[in-house]
């Protein structure tokens, strides 16, 4: 069964261990996942199987760590068909993955909003 885009329990953790980090981290997330993501529409759109390959790989690490444990997913299918030479990606892997960015996005700054 495929991952929700954010884990909650792994996000309040990452969190209370973090503690004033997070919200730099989190920010750090809202400037870098969208600019992620539109390269890796670049790298589709493009041809270019090994910016495909890092590009999606950086987003995963960079989404597990703070527990978008789903997006992380997402971009490992990405990452996984860049890693072998190819930029095939299926329509939905990709729509998943905007989809899951997306959530985590909201996720994020809902979380930044609080306070």
């Amino acid at each position: 069964m495929p991952q929700t885009a954010m884990n909650a329990s792994a996000f309040s953790e990452m969190k209370e261990m973090m503690g004033d980090t997070f919200k730099e981290v989190l920010r750090l997330c809202i400037e870098t996942l969208p600019e992620q993501l539109s390269a890796i529409e670049d790298a589709i759109e493009t041809r270019d199987a090994e910016s495909l390959f890092n590009i999606s790989h950086k987003m995963k690490s960079s989404s597990g760590s703070i527990g978008a444990f789903g997006l992380a997913e997402k971009a490992e299918v990405i990452e996984l068909i860049g890693r072998d030479g190819s930029t095939q990606v299926p329509d939905q892997a990709i729509n998943d993955l905007r989809d899951a960015t997306r959530q985590v996005l909201s996720i994020i700054n809902e979380e930044i909003n609080k306070s």
